[in-house]
């Protein structure tokens, strides 16, 4: 199995440049700290939030609100994501998300610019509710069906059937409380960070053993969201050795993600 990218996808090609958003936007020059070119401080989540939401309503054209705290999803990586798999899928039947949040972003971005059905799972109440608001904020509720999760990933909990694709964002940091308590920069809650298990990746090895292992539900396409290949290499270890694997890079300024497929 492979470690190399089969394809690399630049963030910023499915975002829009803080010049012409604020251009969009005059209501965000109060928030600039530098003009030529426009800055703005994104170690401030109040202004991270109030960015991400106009690039979302300009861009796939989605009214999207985050809880305060909670963790703000990154249009460009997320829209990237989104694309890619769209294109690679060759049914119409629904696609699964794994931990929604409470933006219910990747899953907005599904039903309402690549016309997907979707069903969602979230752990966390609050994002629940907000991800549902969201929802029906977008006129939405004909294309996403949202499924409370109280600790199950796949089984028991996604119902039997065929599914195009499984997509996943999951959490994939260390169980390390104090990044719960950052002052500035970017926040999450617990579930959101480290899945509430001993840290992301086992959620993320957890997901993968269970989207092998269901005999009830057929997935064509398997991808996670992982944020280094040392991650991804471990997540091998637990492919079963008749599956095809595929990584897709995302450059997004200085970070990296990358997309692991898993598929026949």
């Amino acid at each position: 199995m492979e470690l190399e990218p089969s394809h690399i996808l630049e963030a910023k090609y499915y975002s829009l440049p803080f010049s012409s958003l604020v251009e969009k936007y005059p209501i965000l020059n109060a928030f600039l700290i530098s003009v030529d070119p426009p800055k703005f401080d994104l170690g401030n989540p109040k202004v991270l939030s109030m960015i991400n939401k106009y690039l979302f309503k300009e861009v796939v054209d989605l009214d999207i609100r985050v809880p305060e705290d909670f963790l703000i999803p990154s249009l460009g990586i997320r829209h990237a994501y989104c694309d890619f798999i769209a294109d690679r899928i060759k049914s119409n039947k629904p696609i699964i998300e794994i931990g929604t949040g409470s933006s219910a972003a990747i899953a907005l971005i599904l039903a309402k610019k690549y016309n997907k059905q979707v069903v969602a799972t979230e752990i966390n109440t609050s994002s629940i509710e907000m991800a549902i608001s969201n929802i029906i904020t977008n006129r939405l509720e004909n294309k996403i069906n949202i499924i409370t999760s109280k600790g199950e990933i796949i089984t028991n909990l996604i119902s039997p059937g065929n599914y195009s694709a499984l997509v996943s964002y999951p959490p994939f940091y260390d169980a390390d409380l104090t990044k719960l308590e950052k002052k500035r920069g970017w926040k999450g809650k617990q579930s959101e960070l480290f899945g509430g298990k001993k840290d992301g990746l086992a959620f993320a090895k957890q997901l993968l053993h269970e989207s092998f292992q269901d005999t009830y539900i057929d997935i064509e396409l398997v991808s996670l969201m992982m944020m280094n290949l040392e991650q991804i290499k471990e997540l091998f270890a637990i492919i079963p050795s008749d599956m095809k694997t595929e990584i897709i890079q995302i450059n997004a300024g200085t970070r990296r993600r990358f997309i692991l497929l898993v598929y026949r």
